[in-house]
């Protein structure tokens, strides 16, 4: 007889606790027992599913609305969909959200860092601030300072990438994406835990020093390193072998991948990311190092992944010191973490990338296009993101269900259409619109944000109206694209301040906006 599946025996288990006084009269024979248990499971599980789901009308406040109705179907769709895959905390790991492939019941550490400002946009901050601590417990010395790559439903390591500490899955940029995002979502919603809680405070301490060093990934020694560091079983006996610290998140390749790009830029981010924690504590001498470090490796990413002779990035180095390019089909294209990790700041050189994504975007993988609207939106590819959108939206995109699409779909719709970011440090939202059109409108309502909900409206490129819905007094960077000696705001001529990003100008002013006001920014009057 086929033993029982794990995850029967934990239904049954779980059922058995909770309803001791049914299950302790059943005496007799151990075949009808288990019969018992087993047909009260599939009752259970087919009543009730695996745990329950979020309410869609009280997490999913977030509203959307636009001239372009394609847009708004895709937002409907990818907010149910990412609600649908919130669990609240009735599992043994506490609040989660599925961020794997789907239906594997788990969170891994690249997608919940990319899914997470769109989870947070959905109203599910206990389920961020929950999954970012359980992979800072998890960090330790045993596992060479990482923590687990993917963690289930049941707390523990999903064992489709993990036998033992000696031997799992693990992609080495991702300690660093995981500090990042961190400081993403305190600067989205102001929690200082994610700067001052011990544990999260460990695992970014660790992993700028100890990580660093163990793993050899500074700028000093990281073209110079092993490859298959640390691996404590021979590899004919391993499950994983050298898989066990890939050095990028670009998986494929056509040979033995020593370092790629992403790793360098993860590494700026976080540096930079931690060095500014720092700063918002008042530490000033050791934000300051960090911030020369963070230095020093953009120096390495700007000389050694620059070929001058090409005037084009290198993406990957392979252990026979031969490199890859921008590259679609087998290998993909993985330049897109340039500008997820804000590592690119030459306006050429972006120009050039993101003509090379325009070209070739189509033949990318779900889990990379999803990267891809937002760069689009900041560089004036308004239609090829909004068609993107729509697509990875579409009945017709086989892998639509993966969650990372539908998490980032709301990311991209809020910060790349939108324009909306958010500044903690000084109470700050900002907005600029990204539609096709002069004709287009679009509004988002209750975008959540530090302690407020807020409301926005942009008419065409030349008008944006701001509500502080609920929530403390708060100040509005409004831009506009274009440059201007002054701008309107509530029908008042007001100076302003142009300035460019990306080779293109857009002007800007501060409003104030107590609680319940309303402010409108125009070019005209």
């Amino acid at each position: 007889m086929k033993p029982m599946p794990l995850f029967l025996k934990r239904s049954i288990l779980n059922i058995k606790n909770k309803n001791e006084n049914l299950f302790m009269n059943i005496t007799g024979n151990n075949f009808l027992k288990y019969c018992l248990l087993f047909v009260f499971t599939i009752c259970f599980i087919g009543c009730k599913g695996f745990t329950k789901r979020p309410d869609v009308k009280s997490k999913g406040e977030l509203q959307f609305d636009a001239a372009n109705k394609e847009l708004v179907h895709a937002f409907e769709w990818a907010k149910n969909k990412a609600l649908s895959y919130a669990h609240d905390n009735t599992d043994p790991v506490g609040y989660w959200y599925e961020a794997a492939l789907p239906n594997r019941e788990a969170f891994c550490m690249r997608d919940v860092s990319h899914q997470a400002i769109g989870a947070e946009l959905l109203g599910l901050g206990k389920h961020n601030y929950n999954m970012f601590l359980k992979f800072a417990q998890n960090i330790s010395e045993e596992k060479d300072y990482c923590t687990y790559w993917e963690i289930n439903r049941y707390n523990e390591p999903a064992p489709v990438d993990y036998e033992n500490d000696a031997d799992f899955w693990y992609n080495l940029p991702s300690n660093f994406d995981l500090t990042f995002s961190a400081y993403r979502l305190y600067n989205w919603t102001g929690n200082k835990d994610y700067i001052e809680n011990q544990d999260l405070r460990n695992f970014y301490t660790l992993s700028l020093n100890e990580y660093i060093n163990h793993w050899d990934l500074s700028s000093e020694e990281i073209v110079h390193r092993n490859r298959s560091m640390h691996l404590k079983e021979d590899l004919s006996s391993s499950r994983f072998g050298n898989k066990r610290g890939i050095p990028t998140y670009n998986e494929g390749g056509r040979g033995e991948t020593l370092i790629g790009i992403d790793l360098t830029a993860s590494i700026i981010a976080a540096f930079k990311s931690y060095s500014e924690m720092l700063r918002i504590e008042g530490n000033i001498l050791e934000s300051n190092k960090y911030l020369e470090q963070s230095i020093r490796e953009q120096e390495f990413m700007d000389e050694f992944w620059w070929d001058n002779e090409k005037n084009e990035y290198r993406s990957i180095l392979y252990d026979d010191g031969t490199f890859d390019y921008f590259m679609v089909g087998k290998n993909q294209a993985f330049l897109h973490y340039l500008f997820y990790f804000e590592a690119i700041s030459d306006h050429k050189k972006i120009s050039s990338i993101v003509n090379d994504y325009k070209a070739n975007f189509r033949q990318l993988i779900v889990e990379l296009k999803s990267y891809l609207p937002i760069i689009f939106y900041e560089n004036n590819h308004s239609k090829l993101a909004n068609d993107l959108i729509i697509d990875l939206c579409s009945i017709d995109n086989q892998r639509r269900d993966y969650p990372e699409n539908s998490f980032t779909v709301i990311e991209h719709l809020t910060r790349g259409l939108m324009g909306v970011d958010v500044d903690a440090s000084s109470n700050t939202f900002s907005t600029i619109p990204r539609l096709e059109n002069n004709e287009d409108w679009a509004e988002m309502k209750n975008i959540a944000l530090l302690s407020n909900k807020i409301a926005v409206r942009h008419f065409g490129k030349s008008k944006t109206i701001v509500t502080n819905e609920s929530g403390e007094t708060i100040n509005w960077s409004a831009h506009l694209p274009g440059s201007y000696g002054y701008l309107y705001v509530n029908g008042h001529k007001t100076a302003c301040t142009s300035k460019e990003k990306n080779g293109r100008p857009y002007s800007y002013t501060i409003v104030t906006l107590n609680e319940g006001d309303e402010a409108t920014v125009s070019t005209n009057p």
